[in-house]
């Protein structure tokens, strides 16, 4: 099997411009180049790489090879940094050329702990970062295709191709507002009243709130309340406070004199999801320093792992 660089370029491009027109246009070249392109590298693996949809998606098989060509492209931008570095020295530093880096995060740890791992890795390296926010239980889907190099994931599942660290958990609490307490729930979460009380999720996929609602209920069978969808993290914690519905939040959030002033806790039994860092299993000195930092915060601003811990956020 015989990969050409140009072959792997091409086929990102396809896929991250959505169609053989928009990636020739994007490469500089005519769209009959790019398919002849893509055709040589599906002979040379005896794969299908792409499906001719709109948008034009990559099959399993183009998977392995789109993240192989983003693996490379980030050499390639790594080592022209470092040439750059050594034929301007006495330069300006703020004119470095500097390396696209993709990252995938939950909506909680990027408002918490994992906020401050990025500023530290844009400060001391010539970066951008792109950070892509999804819920953690499927943030490894994002590696899987190659989009993000590393992602903060609950799953334990290694992706393959990558490398999997166990950080610690994130700790989550059921809140809600005074006002909200006494007029939804004045007898605390009994059953009866948490069915009816109106409840914040940050979007479908919120497994910490339908985790906490099954604990504050654990008799009661399932429960179906009234749902708001809050999908920033901000704007969730704000709607809890001002009485839209309850929620969990993280501990630090609670913890913190502003964000969790007023609000009233409706468990003292703690939901704490699991966090893992899962990355591209490449010998690259950004994603070192990258992993690096992100093991160190995590060490402050996360608490061990339970045995009855939960998948969410």
């Amino acid at each position: 099997m015989e990969l050409s660089s140009d072959g792997l370029r091409t086929l990102t491009a396809v896929v991250q411009e959505g169609s053989f027109d928009a990636a020739a246009t994007a490469l500089d070249l005519t769209p009959s180049a790019v398919s002849q392109r893509i055709k040589a590298l599906e002979q040379s693996v005896g794969r299908v790489l792409v499906r001719r949809t709109k948008p034009a998606r990559p099959t399993v098989d183009g998977e392995i090879l789109l993240r192989l060509g983003r693996q490379w492209q980030l050499l390639v931008d790594e080592a022209g940094a470092e040439f750059a570095l050594q034929e301007a020295v006495a330069d300006d530093p703020r004119d470095r050329p500097r390396v696209a880096v993709r990252i995938g995060c939950n909506a909680d740890s990027l408002a918490t702990w994992f906020l401050p791992v990025l500023a530290d890795f844009h400060r001391a390296h010539p970066v951008t970062v792109q950070v892509r926010r999804d819920d953690e239980s499927v943030t490894a889907d994002l590696l899987r295709s190659g989009d993000v190099i590393g992602a903060v994931t609950s799953d334990p599942i290694v992706v393959r191709g990558c490398r999997t660290l166990a950080l610690g958990a994130l700790r989550y609490f059921p809140v809600a507002s005074p006002e909200f307490v006494a007029h939804w729930l004045p007898h605390g979460p009994v059953a009866a009243d948490v069915a009816r009380a109106p409840m914040m999720m940050f979007d479908q996929n919120d497994a910490v709130q339908r985790q906490t609602l099954a604990q504050l209920a654990p008799t009661a069978g399932r429960l179906s309340p009234p749902v708001n969808l809050m999908p920033a993290a901000s704007e969730y914690r704000r709607a809890i406070a001002a009485g839209m519905g309850w929620g969990a939040i993280p501990q630090t959030e609670l913890d913190d004199p502003v964000i969790g002033a007023g609000l009233v806790r409706l468990s003292d039994e703690p939901i704490d999801v699991p966090l893992y860092w899962q990355h591209w299993g490449l010998r690259s000195p950004l994603l070192g320093a990258l992993t690096e930092l992100v093991v160190v915060h995590a060490a402050v601003g996360l608490v061990p792992v339970s045995e009855s811990s939960s998948t969410g956020r």
